[in-house]
């Protein structure tokens, strides 16, 4: 039987009478990044709170390096790095000082954790700005500097792009791409980016009003992803009446004005050019197209999008 280094089964959260998330089962393998993908008030930040017991289970379990885990025990705790919400820290304190509190309070005896924490996420150590002058991405560059502290084998990070800019976007990429690669760390991360999550997530669950819609390796999440021909041309309905009467082709949908998208696997661009331009039907655009995640996620959802 295989075993998971965080697993969940029903996970589930109620508040008043109100589920937050029901029957979550996760299954996050060891040295991945999994990426909880969902729109804000998915639930994400509720799986991630229960995951460490920052807020009470109402019912399910949850399993941590293949054994239950009950209650705060200091032996996963200890093993776990955690940046839930907006990261709090001493104001009128620098990052170094902050993470010098930090170390202090966790006991931590290596001689070099603030500093190279806090050079993994490209923040300066020693320097003399203060937390209350930080944006809200150098903010989060210290909140991970700060799950990162203790040299974890987990990482728990909600959000952890939200607020930097596209340079910081694609260093933080960077470091949690290496370390998942290069030191074996497991990374569980949440996010409403759909283009982020495509390039950094070995795996994804995606959350949908408090249900975990699918589970899979992004790898074949992409095998899933619909190929079609995106065609351009009007008038639509004379188009549409060639394409299923000449053409013979029945699994195809008009998606906007003047465009058809044509999922036959046996249909051929230039064919549908030659026919239709027989016809006296003028092409403005066909081309072969993939479905996005944004696409995927639009289906399983129903046609809602994500922000």
């Amino acid at each position: 039987m295989e075993s998971y280094i965080i697993e969940t089964k029903g996970l589930t959260k109620y508040y008043g009478d109100n589920p937050a998330v029901k029957n979550i089962d996760l299954h996050v393998n060891k040295g991945e990044i999994y990426g909880l993908l969902g729109r804000n008030g998915a639930g994400k930040t509720t799986i991630m709170k229960m995951l460490v017991r920052l807020t009470s289970v109402t019912q399910g379990t949850i399993s941590m390096f293949g054994e239950p885990f009950i209650g705060n025990e200091k032996r996963f705790l200890n093993r776990i790095g955690v940046m839930i919400e907006t990261p709090g820290f001493y104001p009128n304190l620098t990052a170094t000082e902050n993470l010098e509190i930090l170390a202090s309070l966790r006991g931590i005896i290596k001689r070099n954790a603030v500093a190279e924490s806090l050079e993994r996420v490209g923040l300066p150590y020693k320097d003399k700005k203060l937390f209350s002058e930080f944006s809200l991405g150098m903010k989060q560059r210290l909140g991970i500097a700060a799950a990162m502290i203790h040299d974890p084998e987990i990482l728990i990070l909600d959000e952890p792009i939200n607020g930097l800019d596209p340079i910081g976007v694609a260093e933080t990429r960077d470091f949690l791409k290496e370390l998942s690669q290069d030191y074996g760390k497991t990374i569980l991360l949440s996010s409403h980016i759909l283009s982020e999550m495509e390039l950094l997530a070995d795996s994804i669950g995606i959350i949908h009003g408090g249900v975990l819609l699918e589970e899979c390796f992004y790898k074949k999440l992409k095998e899933k992803n619909a190929q079609y021909i995106l065609l351009k041309a009007e008038p639509i309905q004379r188009v549409v009446n060639i394409i299923e009467k000449i053409l013979k082709i029945k699994n195809y949908r008009v998606s906007e004005e003047n465009t058809i998208l044509i999922y036959d696997k046996e249909a051929q661009t230039q064919n549908i050019v030659k026919v239709l331009a027989g016809e006296g039907i003028f092409v403005e655009a066909i081309d072969k197209k993939e479905d996005s995640l944004e696409d995927y996620f639009r289906r399983l959802t129903g046609g809602e999008g994500i922000a």
